[in-house]
């Protein structure tokens, strides 16, 4: 999606916000929060990040203010966080690659085990296989059968090498016992175009949605444990046994020692949010499905992601 449809999307979010009586909710237990995001405003962490503050602002009138933080990945806003009062003043966006990957990759003044407090998971995010709709390929197993018969012949590419989509899909290979060749791009779009103009075989990203509705490419398989994958039929990673199968997932972290209080008051609100018709209106525009973890078990697909994520990273040569 370009950057002036996630912009409109937001502006709709806003102007779309329930009006809700706040008679009955608690009151938030500190100041008005701030909300960092480590990427920049226009994508899809913004309306990620926005859901979540029209919501609270219509349901329990909270101001949560985004405050746009992007570079190295995300990592320099999530160190951010680190060092911030653990009193609820200051939330941040979740997502897999600064939090999971990127420690693994080089060194991070943040331990992601010891150093947060994962307060809930809120939607996933599709991260398909897809080819050409005119491609030769049309299952998975198809595709997996040329490239054992064919070795380093398929050519694929990801949004962000040495991201979870990466790691995810050379696992699958692995465990398959296909070799294939990945081509590095700088983002989606790139990868996509270099698949539509058939410079290579598949690309594995969240960038698939105008080209679907488009009928321009088809879904071969599902990297994340999406599971309600559409169109019904495609593979599942989760389902195959593959050994990375973690939800790109945005949700809501901070500091480590937040007060549990606090925790449980952001596990409410985001709880209902995703009962709501603002909510529905959300996954559409993300290309995302529901999803909701409170805090404990957010906190153990965090810590089991970290080992998986870390213990492949070493099987493909990436640490340094």
């Amino acid at each position: 999606m370009k950057r002036r449809n996630f912009l409109s999307a937001a502006a709709l979010f806003a102007a779309a916000a329930p009006k809700i009586s706040f008679a009955s909710t608690p009151a938030y237990p500190s100041e008005n929060p701030t909300m960092i995001v480590g990427f920049s405003a226009g994508g899809a962490g913004d309306i990620a990040s926005r859901i979540v503050a029209n919501y609270v602002k219509a349901e329990r009138g909270v101001v949560l203010t985004p405050d746009f933080r992007p570079g190295a990945g995300g990592t320099i806003a999530t160190d951010q966080v680190r060092r911030a009062p653990a009193d609820g003043s200051v939330v941040s966006l979740f997502s897999v690659s600064p939090l999971l990957v990127a420690p693994h990759l080089g060194k991070v003044p943040y331990n992601s085990s010891r150093d947060f407090t994962y307060i809930a998971s809120y939607v996933g995010i599709s991260v398909p296989c897809f080819v050409r709709s005119d491609s030769s390929f049309k299952t998975w197993d198809e595709l997996l059968d040329h490239a054992r018969k064919e070795p380093a012949k398929l050519r694929w590419a990801t949004a962000a090498p040495r991201g979870l989509a990466h790691i995810a899909t050379d696992a699958a290979f692995r465990a398959e016992k296909v070799t294939a060749t990945f081509v590095p791009f700088r983002g989606g779009a790139d990868a996509v175009t270099a698949l539509l103009g058939g410079h290579i075989d598949m690309v594995v990203s969240s960038d698939f949605g105008p080209h679907l509705a488009a009928g321009s490419v088809r879904l071969l398989a599902e990297t994340s444990p999406n599971p309600n994958a559409d169109p019904p039929g495609i593979v599942s990673f989760a389902e195959r046994g593959y050994p990375i199968a973690i939800p790109a997932s945005y949700g809501l972290f901070g500091p480590a020692g937040m007060p549990k209080d606090v925790v449980a008051w952001w596990e409410d609100a985001i709880g209902k949010m995703t009962s709501s018709s603002m909510y529905l209106d959300f996954l559409k525009v993300i290309n995302g499905y529901a999803l909701f973890q409170k805090s404990d078990e957010f906190r153990q697909m965090a810590r089991q992601a970290d080992v998986d994520l870390g213990r492949q990273i070493n099987e493909m040569g990436f640490r340094p």
